[in-house]
């Protein structure tokens, strides 16, 4: 009697699951073709187009590419991006877990179990994806991304040289590089997790590099966020406000202007060619502070110092991330913007500040109050959830690199091609 119970209700959830693929993969692609309608995506002329469609089973997403009519872009799709996914998630599914069968208690009421087993429903949470490529290429996802992700060990692991763990889309896990995108913007409102990647980057790299690397930090909320990095042997000065900020800038400029020099006598191209190993990180927190300095001629010159990194560092082993929570167009620097490989944009306040960051809206859309959730831009958008890294974990990896004396300061590594003799080449660093 129970073999036969447990036999049937098995065969009901084959197929049922079956049943269900097949009509939800034709229900998805109907109910893209009439958002479509619904939202003038056509022409007189004609209407969107199935040209194929495939399953990967994998990473559990269905691919559909469509002829789109002449005269629309990709960008009329995206701006529709919530009508679709909303229209794709207005149901709930019958979802029948096999392992339940196994949990049936043989009493008066098993024809009941089985029927809760086979009615259980539950809401759909697709997630979508748009590219153009000579086809418009919708991914809908079964699954939504993940709301959750803690920073681990084994991330850390998996990143080499000077990458650092951005975090996981639908389909991958992200790094970023910063030998191949050397200037990063980050934005986003307060609380969704704007300062703990800028702690991510830091400990990562500390991590990774501590031979190699040179910190600036600039926290202009008053120093706290970046605290525990102070005595930490990679950090140069933690700048907390504008007397501040502007020595550590001037220093730095007065460094980059004279390690050019020396690359010009010594007729190398780039740090690639010199053989050096070292970078010099500057990460700015709060950018937009910088417009509230008391005095304008100060503003004026941080903003000038930033600019000036981002036209001239890159190639003789400096690197910029330029983070905010209120991005304007008079925050960002032009040269910083001008320069800008990379941005990770969280939620913003509306579509003008996205389209500050990104070029693109985008931003003020992402979900409210979901920390971590960001767009990563490169030479494409992608969705990602930023990992979210604890002060204990930090704590325990930048212990061993944690001093308590003053140490002198090169600003020239010792570690190119060409052995050079002591004293030959010293930046000294002046207060302005």
């Amino acid at each position: 009697m129970l073999f036969e119970i447990v036999t049937t209700g098995s065969m009901l959830g084959v197929l049922g699951a079956s049943y269900y693929k097949k009509n939800n993969l034709n229900s998805d692609h109907d109910k893209i073709i009439k958002i479509a309608d619904n939202c003038g995506l056509y022409t007189k002329e004609e209407k969107i187009r199935l040209y194929r469609r495939r399953y990967n089973k994998e990473k559990k997403f269905t691919e559909y590419v469509y002829k789109i009519p002449l005269g629309l872009e990709l960008e009329d799709f995206q701006d529709k991006y919530g009508k679709f996914k909303d229209g794709l998630n207005n149901r709930s599914v019958r979802k029948i877990n096999l392992k339940d069968f196994k949990e049936l208690k043989l009493d008066k009421t098993i024809l009941k179990q089985i029927q809760n087993i086979i009615n259980n429903r539950e809401p759909v949470n697709k997630e979508i994806e748009m590219e153009y490529d000579g086809m418009l290429i919708f991914r809908v996802f079964d699954e939504g991304l993940t709301k959750d992700l803690p920073y681990t060990k084994e991330m850390l692991d998996n990143c080499k040289g000077w990458e650092i763990p951005l975090g996981v889309t639908y389909k991958e896990f992200v790094k970023h590089n910063f030998e191949k995108m050397q200037i990063l913007v980050v934005a986003g409102q307060t609380r969704y997790g704007k300062t703990v990647f800028l702690k991510n980057v830091i400990t990562s790299l500390i991590n990774n590099q501590p031979d190699n690397l040179k910190l600036t930090l600039i926290d202009l909320k008053g120093g706290l966020a970046f605290s525990r990095y102070l005595n930490c042997k990679q950090v140069n000065t933690v700048a907390k406000n504008s007397k501040e900020t502007l020595e550590a800038l001037e220093a730095i400029h007065t460094e980059m202007v004279k390690r050019q020099e020396h690359f010009l006598s010594k007729g190398w191209e780039d740090i690639g060619e010199a053989g050096w190993t070292e970078r010099h990180f500057v990460i700015v927190d709060e950018g937009a502070e910088i417009n509230g300095f008391e005095k304008k001629d100060q503003a004026d010159r941080a903003l000038y110092l930033l600019g000036e990194i981002a036209r001239m560092g890159a190639g003789i082993g400096y690197r910029l991330i330029f983070a905010t929570q209120y991005p304007t167009a008079d925050v960002f620097p032009r040269q910083v913007k001008a320069n800008t490989s990379a941005a990770l944009c969280f939620r913003l306040k509306n579509a003008t500040q996205s389209m500050v960051v990104l070029d693109t809206k985008g931003a003020e859309s992402l979900p409210v109050g979901l920390k971590g959730r960001a767009i990563y831009q490169t030479d494409c958008d992608r969705l990602v959830q930023t990992p979210l890294i604890k002060n204990g974990f930090i704590d325990g990896i930048i212990k061993p690199h944690i001093v308590m004396k003053p140490r002198s300061e090169s600003s020239e590594p010792q570690n190119s091609k060409e052995d050079t003799k002591a004293g030959e080449y010293t930046t000294e660093f002046k207060e302005i």
